[in-house]
């Protein structure tokens, strides 16, 4: 019995070694399919390669819109009481997608409006005030020339008062009372050409200024308030397509939103938006041709080129998990623009692009 477990033993050892010695080739095999093949042992100066078929680059990219897909959200809270689209419909620009309750938007248009015909008014009547400042200027001024008539008057009874008491021919009384009357029509004369003088100060022209500007200051309020009405209207900033409804009639939309009510693409032409690994950045090249397919080798193949390489080497900019990828690897976003007459790509769709080569 000893003798027969020794060799058993031997063979399990055996096979252990051989796990042991195969698993990090399995691992290097799985790593470099898809990332490129390895640099030849004993030749440091050798250039890296990304498919031992060729000398070209090959990568994953998605298919995109030039600006990306539009998120959409009402810039007013409030309820939801409509949504005029489906997903998938093509819509021109200006198209109503989302509709909100706008009853309290209304009603805040009503009362600016209110304001401003009131301010427009005011405006109305400041402006005919330099006519009749003019007309009560010209009254005060007659105003005075009356008093001045009057004091005049009382002076020359006065002289003649006094001349009557000196030649004995009137009581020294009225002497008294003449006097007093003078004081008094003087004093009226001062008056009036005060208020004359405080006319001639005011500024009519600071009155009108200042209205216009109350009436700018409610035209805006008023323009403020109908945007915020348009605003309830959730609309198609260009022509395009909905490609996702997040909302539905009667969901409450706050003014802090999380997520967007409307996934729109702007009509315009497609891009695949490749990503270069950062050991092969210097291998390519604006102008470079670039040969699209489907990642699940469809058959179909779309022909394009290099249009723009990033600046910036950083993660990938999906934030899907692709069991395929390595998500810790530094890459280059590479923008591949595809040659027109060709079927058009799905957004989002995940391609497989080969830059160069033959």
């Amino acid at each position: 019995m000893k003798r027969s477990a020794s060799p058993r033993r031997a063979w399990w050892l055996l096979l252990l070694a051989v796990l042991v010695a195969a698993t990090p080739a399995a691992f290097l095999l799985f790593s470099y399919s898809s990332r490129g093949a390895p640099p030849a042992l004993g030749a440091p100066n050798q250039k890296k390669t990304a498919d031992s078929s060729d000398d070209g680059i090959v990568c994953y990219g998605e298919a995109d819109l030039i600006h990306g897909v539009t998120a959409l959200y009402p810039l007013q809270p409030g309820r939801v009481t409509e949504v005029l689209v489906e997903e998938g419909q093509t819509v021109a620009e200006g198209k109503v997608l989302v509709r909100l309750e706008d009853g309290s938007a209304r009603s805040r248009v009503a009362e600016a409006q209110a304001a401003l015909d009131e301010a427009e008014l005011r405006l109305k009547q400041v402006r005919k005030q330099p006519e009749q400042h003019r007309s009560r200027i010209a009254q005060q001024q007659d105003a005075v020339e009356a008093a001045r008539a009057r004091r005049d008057a009382a002076n020359h009874q006065l002289v003649r008062q006094r001349k009557m008491v000196k030649d004995k021919l009137a009581d020294a009384n009225d002497l008294v009372v003449s006097e007093d009357h003078l004081k008094e029509v003087e004093a009226m004369l001062s008056g009036e050409e005060k208020r004359l003088e405080d006319l001639k100060k005011q500024d009519i022209d600071d009155d009108i200024h200042r209205a216009e500007k109350e009436v700018e200051v409610m035209k805006a309020r008023r323009d403020q308030a109908r945007l915020a009405l348009e605003e309830c209207d959730l609309k198609a900033p260009r022509r395009g397509s909905v490609l996702r409804l997040l909302v539905g009639p009667g969901a409450v939309l706050s003014s802090q939103p999380k997520q967007p009510a409307v996934q729109f693409a702007i009509k315009g032409p497609q891009v695949v938006r490749a990503n270069v690994e950062q050991e092969f950045i210097d291998r390519i090249a604006v102008g470079q041709t670039a040969l699209v397919e489907d990642e699940t080798h469809s058959g179909q193949v779309w022909k394009g080129k290099v249009e723009r390489i990033a600046n910036w080497i950083t993660q990938r900019r999906s934030v899907l998990h692709e069991p395929s990828d390595f998500n810790d690897v530094r890459t280059a976003e590479t923008l591949i623009t595809l040659d027109s007459g060709q079927p058009p790509l799905r957004i989002g769709q995940r391609v497989r692009v080969r830059i160069g080569g033959s």
